[in-house]
């Protein structure tokens, strides 16, 4: 991890991309659409040694109109694929019933802070980023296949995430489930960034470590009621399994990841 490096070309890289997105929202927020808003209890478990397990109340707010939409809130399957992506916001470049494009942003809602946590003394704060890329979904009565890229803008790893997961939709009266299955691919540079270890960080008794890029599986589902024509109760489980270049870092505990959410949204 290069911080001099990513001083010199995380601004000049992250513009254009941000220009663009920018650009491409703009007509969206001019649409009316749907907005939701809730709470969620979320939960799960934190790979990373002498840190506490997740447990936190998340407002939710969304917005979908025709073409651009943004979230907050809604965990989804990111605790177990390790992503932790908690809001985003994107821009449907292509709308069809059975395929859609869209060029996406995505909060990367991972960070460490050491201060507090003597088995990662030495260690640098590790914060979060941004994320710009591309997010296509394929529908059909086979169920959903999903392809996300992501990558970094926001002067952090500078690093990319590829996700491809395969869902099957299903609905039964009031009640809706969405169980998933997928993988998701993280370069070196953003597994090294988050869980690598350079040499100046060994004074607390940390080993060096080069995280490589990396691939974990995980798989999930998650659940809405329709509990009025407004509200809807949500929720989901699932569990991962971090790779190679992630788990072997002196500053992971275990390899497994599960968690989990409840909560309530109303639709105006």
């Amino acid at each position: 991890m290069s911080n001099e490096e990513s001083v010199v070309n995380g601004p000049r890289l992250a513009a254009p991309w941000i220009l663009a997105f920018g650009c491409m929202l703009l007509p969206g927020l001019a649409t009316a659409g749907e907005w939701t808003a809730g709470i969620n209890l979320g939960a799960g478990r934190n790979p990373i040694i002498g840190e506490d397990n997740y447990l936190a109340a998340i407002p939710v707010i969304a917005y979908r109109g025709e073409r651009f939409h943004a979230n907050l809130g809604n965990p989804g399957l990111t605790y177990f694929n390790g992503t932790t992506n908690f809001g985003g916001l994107g821009y449907s470049l292509i709308k069809q019933d059975d395929f859609k494009l869209d060029l996406v942003g995505r909060v990367r809602a991972m960070g460490i802070d050491p201060d507090d946590n003597d088995e990662l003394e030495g260690l640098d704060q590790r914060k979060p980023g941004f994320d710009v890329g591309l997010d296509v979904l394929w529908g059909g009565d086979l169920g959903e296949l999903n392809g996300q890229l992501l990558s970094d803008v926001s002067n952090r790893s500078k690093g990319q995430e590829l996700v491809v997961s395969y869902a099957y939709p299903l609905k039964h009266g009031d009640w809706s489930f969405r169980p998933e299955v997928g993988v998701s691919w993280q370069s070196s540079r953003l597994s090294d960034y988050y869980f690598g270890v350079d040499d100046d960080e060994t004074g607390g008794g940390l080993e060096s470590y080069e995280a490589k890029s990396t691939v974990t599986p995980f798989l999930g589902i998650q659940a809405e009621y329709a509990w009025s024509k407004q509200i809807r109760l949500i929720g989901g489980a699932g569990i991962g399994r971090l790779g190679d270049g992630i788990s072997d870092s002196p500053i992971v505990d275990g390899r497994n990841l599960a968690g989990g959410f409840v909560g309530a949204v109303y639709r105006f």
